[in-house]
Formats: C-alpha cells, sequence, structure tokens
C-alpha cells in the first residue's frame, strides 16, 4: 500500500461555476495540517473541506473502471482526489480505520458523496449517478496528526475499528437501502459503534435515508 500520487486543486472558471475539482499532480513534498494540504484550494466550502473532509483519497484501482466508462485515459486527480493510493479500495476501508502516511496520521471519516460538478467537469451527464450506483466514490480523512508526506510513501494501517463499517457498505446502503438492509441486518448496529469516529453529516444522512426523506435529485441538475 503506497502513495502513487499526490494532488492539490486550484479554483478554475467554467463559465457557469468555478471548481477545485480537477486536481493538479504535485510534486513536491507536502504538508498536510488538520484542514488538509497546504496548497489545495476549496470553491465548494459548503459541502466540501472543514475536519471532517480535510483529504480526500480514491484508489489507484478505480481508474481502470471510470476510463472504461469514459472511453478515454484519465490522468491521477480527474476524480477529485489528494491522494492516489494503491492497495486499497472501498470495500476494504473501513470508517474509523487509523493510516499513516509519513509524518500524517488520518483516519477515515466517511465516503465522498457523488457531487455534480464531475459530470459537469468531465461533461458525462451521468457520471455523478455512475459513481452512486457503483460505489466507487474514494473516502475522507481527518487528520489525527499534521506533518509531511510525499509521493510513493508507504501507507501503513495502524488501526482497524472494530465494528469494521466499510465506505462501500455505506455506499451500498445508500444505493438500495431496503435490499441492503434485508441482507445485512446488522448495519445499524454498526452505525451505533461507528457513531464517534463517523462524520455528523453522514450520520444525519443516514438517518433520512432510512426514512426515505433524502433528495438525490441533485445528480441530475446540469
Amino acid at each position: 500500500m503506497r502513495l502513487v500520487s499526490l494532488q492539490v486543486g486550484k479554483i478554475k472558471d467554467y463559465g457557469k461555476f468555478k471548481s477545485a475539482f480537477i486536481k493538479d499532480i504535485y510534486l513536491q513534498d507536502a504538508f498536510i495540517s488538520t484542514l488538509g494540504l497546504s496548497e489545495n484550494e476549496i470553491a465548494d466550502t459548503k459541502h466540501h473541506g472543514g475536519l471532517q473532509k480535510a483529504v480526500f483519497a480514491n484508489a489507484l484501482e478505480n481508474y481502470e473502471f471510470w476510463e472504461e466508462f469514459l472511453g478515454q485515459k484519465l490522468r491521477y486527480g480527474a476524480m477529485g482526489e489528494n491522494l492516489t493510493l494503491s492497495g486499497l479500495d472501498e470495500k476494504s476501508v473501513c470508517v474509523g480505520d487509523v493510516h499513516r502516511l509519513g509524518e500524517v496520521i488520518l483516519q477515515v471519516s466517511e465516503p465522498r458523496s457523488p457531487c455534480v460538478k464531475i459530470s459537469k467537469v468531465h461533461q458525462k451527464s451521468d457520471f455523478c449517478a455512475k459513481i452512486f450506483e457503483s460505489g466507487l466514490s474514494g473516502w475522507y480523512y481527518k487528520v489525527l496528526k499534521e506533518g509531511k508526506c510525499f509521493v510513493n510513501t508507504s501507507l501503513e494501517i495502524t488501526q482497524k475499528h472494530p465494528a469494521k463499517l466499510s465506505i462501500m457498505d455505506l455506499n451500498r446502503f445508500f444505493y438500495q437501502p431496503s435490499v441492503f438492509l434485508r441482507q445485512n441486518s446488522n448495519f445499524k448496529e454498526k452505525i451505533e459503534q461507528t457513531k464517534d469516529v463517523l462524520s455528523q453529516e453522514w450520520y444525519q444522512k443516514i438517518a433520512l435515508r432510512l426514512k426515505n426523506q433524502y433528495n438525490m435529485s441533485y445528480m441530475h441538475n446540469l
């Protein structure tokens, strides 16, 4: 498991909107604070950034799927991630897991909710919905210890959360709640076990989804 590529966002003007979704590859050592990479810019601070969403990571292995979906080669950062990681994915990464990357200690806080900007930036109307369907969302980290990291740094899993609530579990629940709950009767128990590490925003989303009150129409608002 290692850091394959490191990216920072710079706000770009797309005419009708501004976004820092597409990240630029960063070749220097990077300092990661509790609010993320020091050089990283965020256009939409209402929905992105903050302590619980300080660093966005995505799996290297996801790129093959998205390149086939788009019919084109993608460079690292095209999925909006700060960290492109090998050897980890949504099925193996669990909420509350603690990872060490160089000097930095990170804790998995939540999945990345599909953002409509990815459809707009890539000019692919069903991109956002496809992330939702596939569960290949990437995940956010909270920073427990600030420090420097650099490309090709090995990633160490220093702690696995006992609830074993994976990023894919949360994504599958959100996609088809009734189906998922029938197949995973202990899901609600796992949610309670991770209440201290799962972001409050996601905890509230789950409550709304359980009541079928979470509005996902934004995914198609192009």
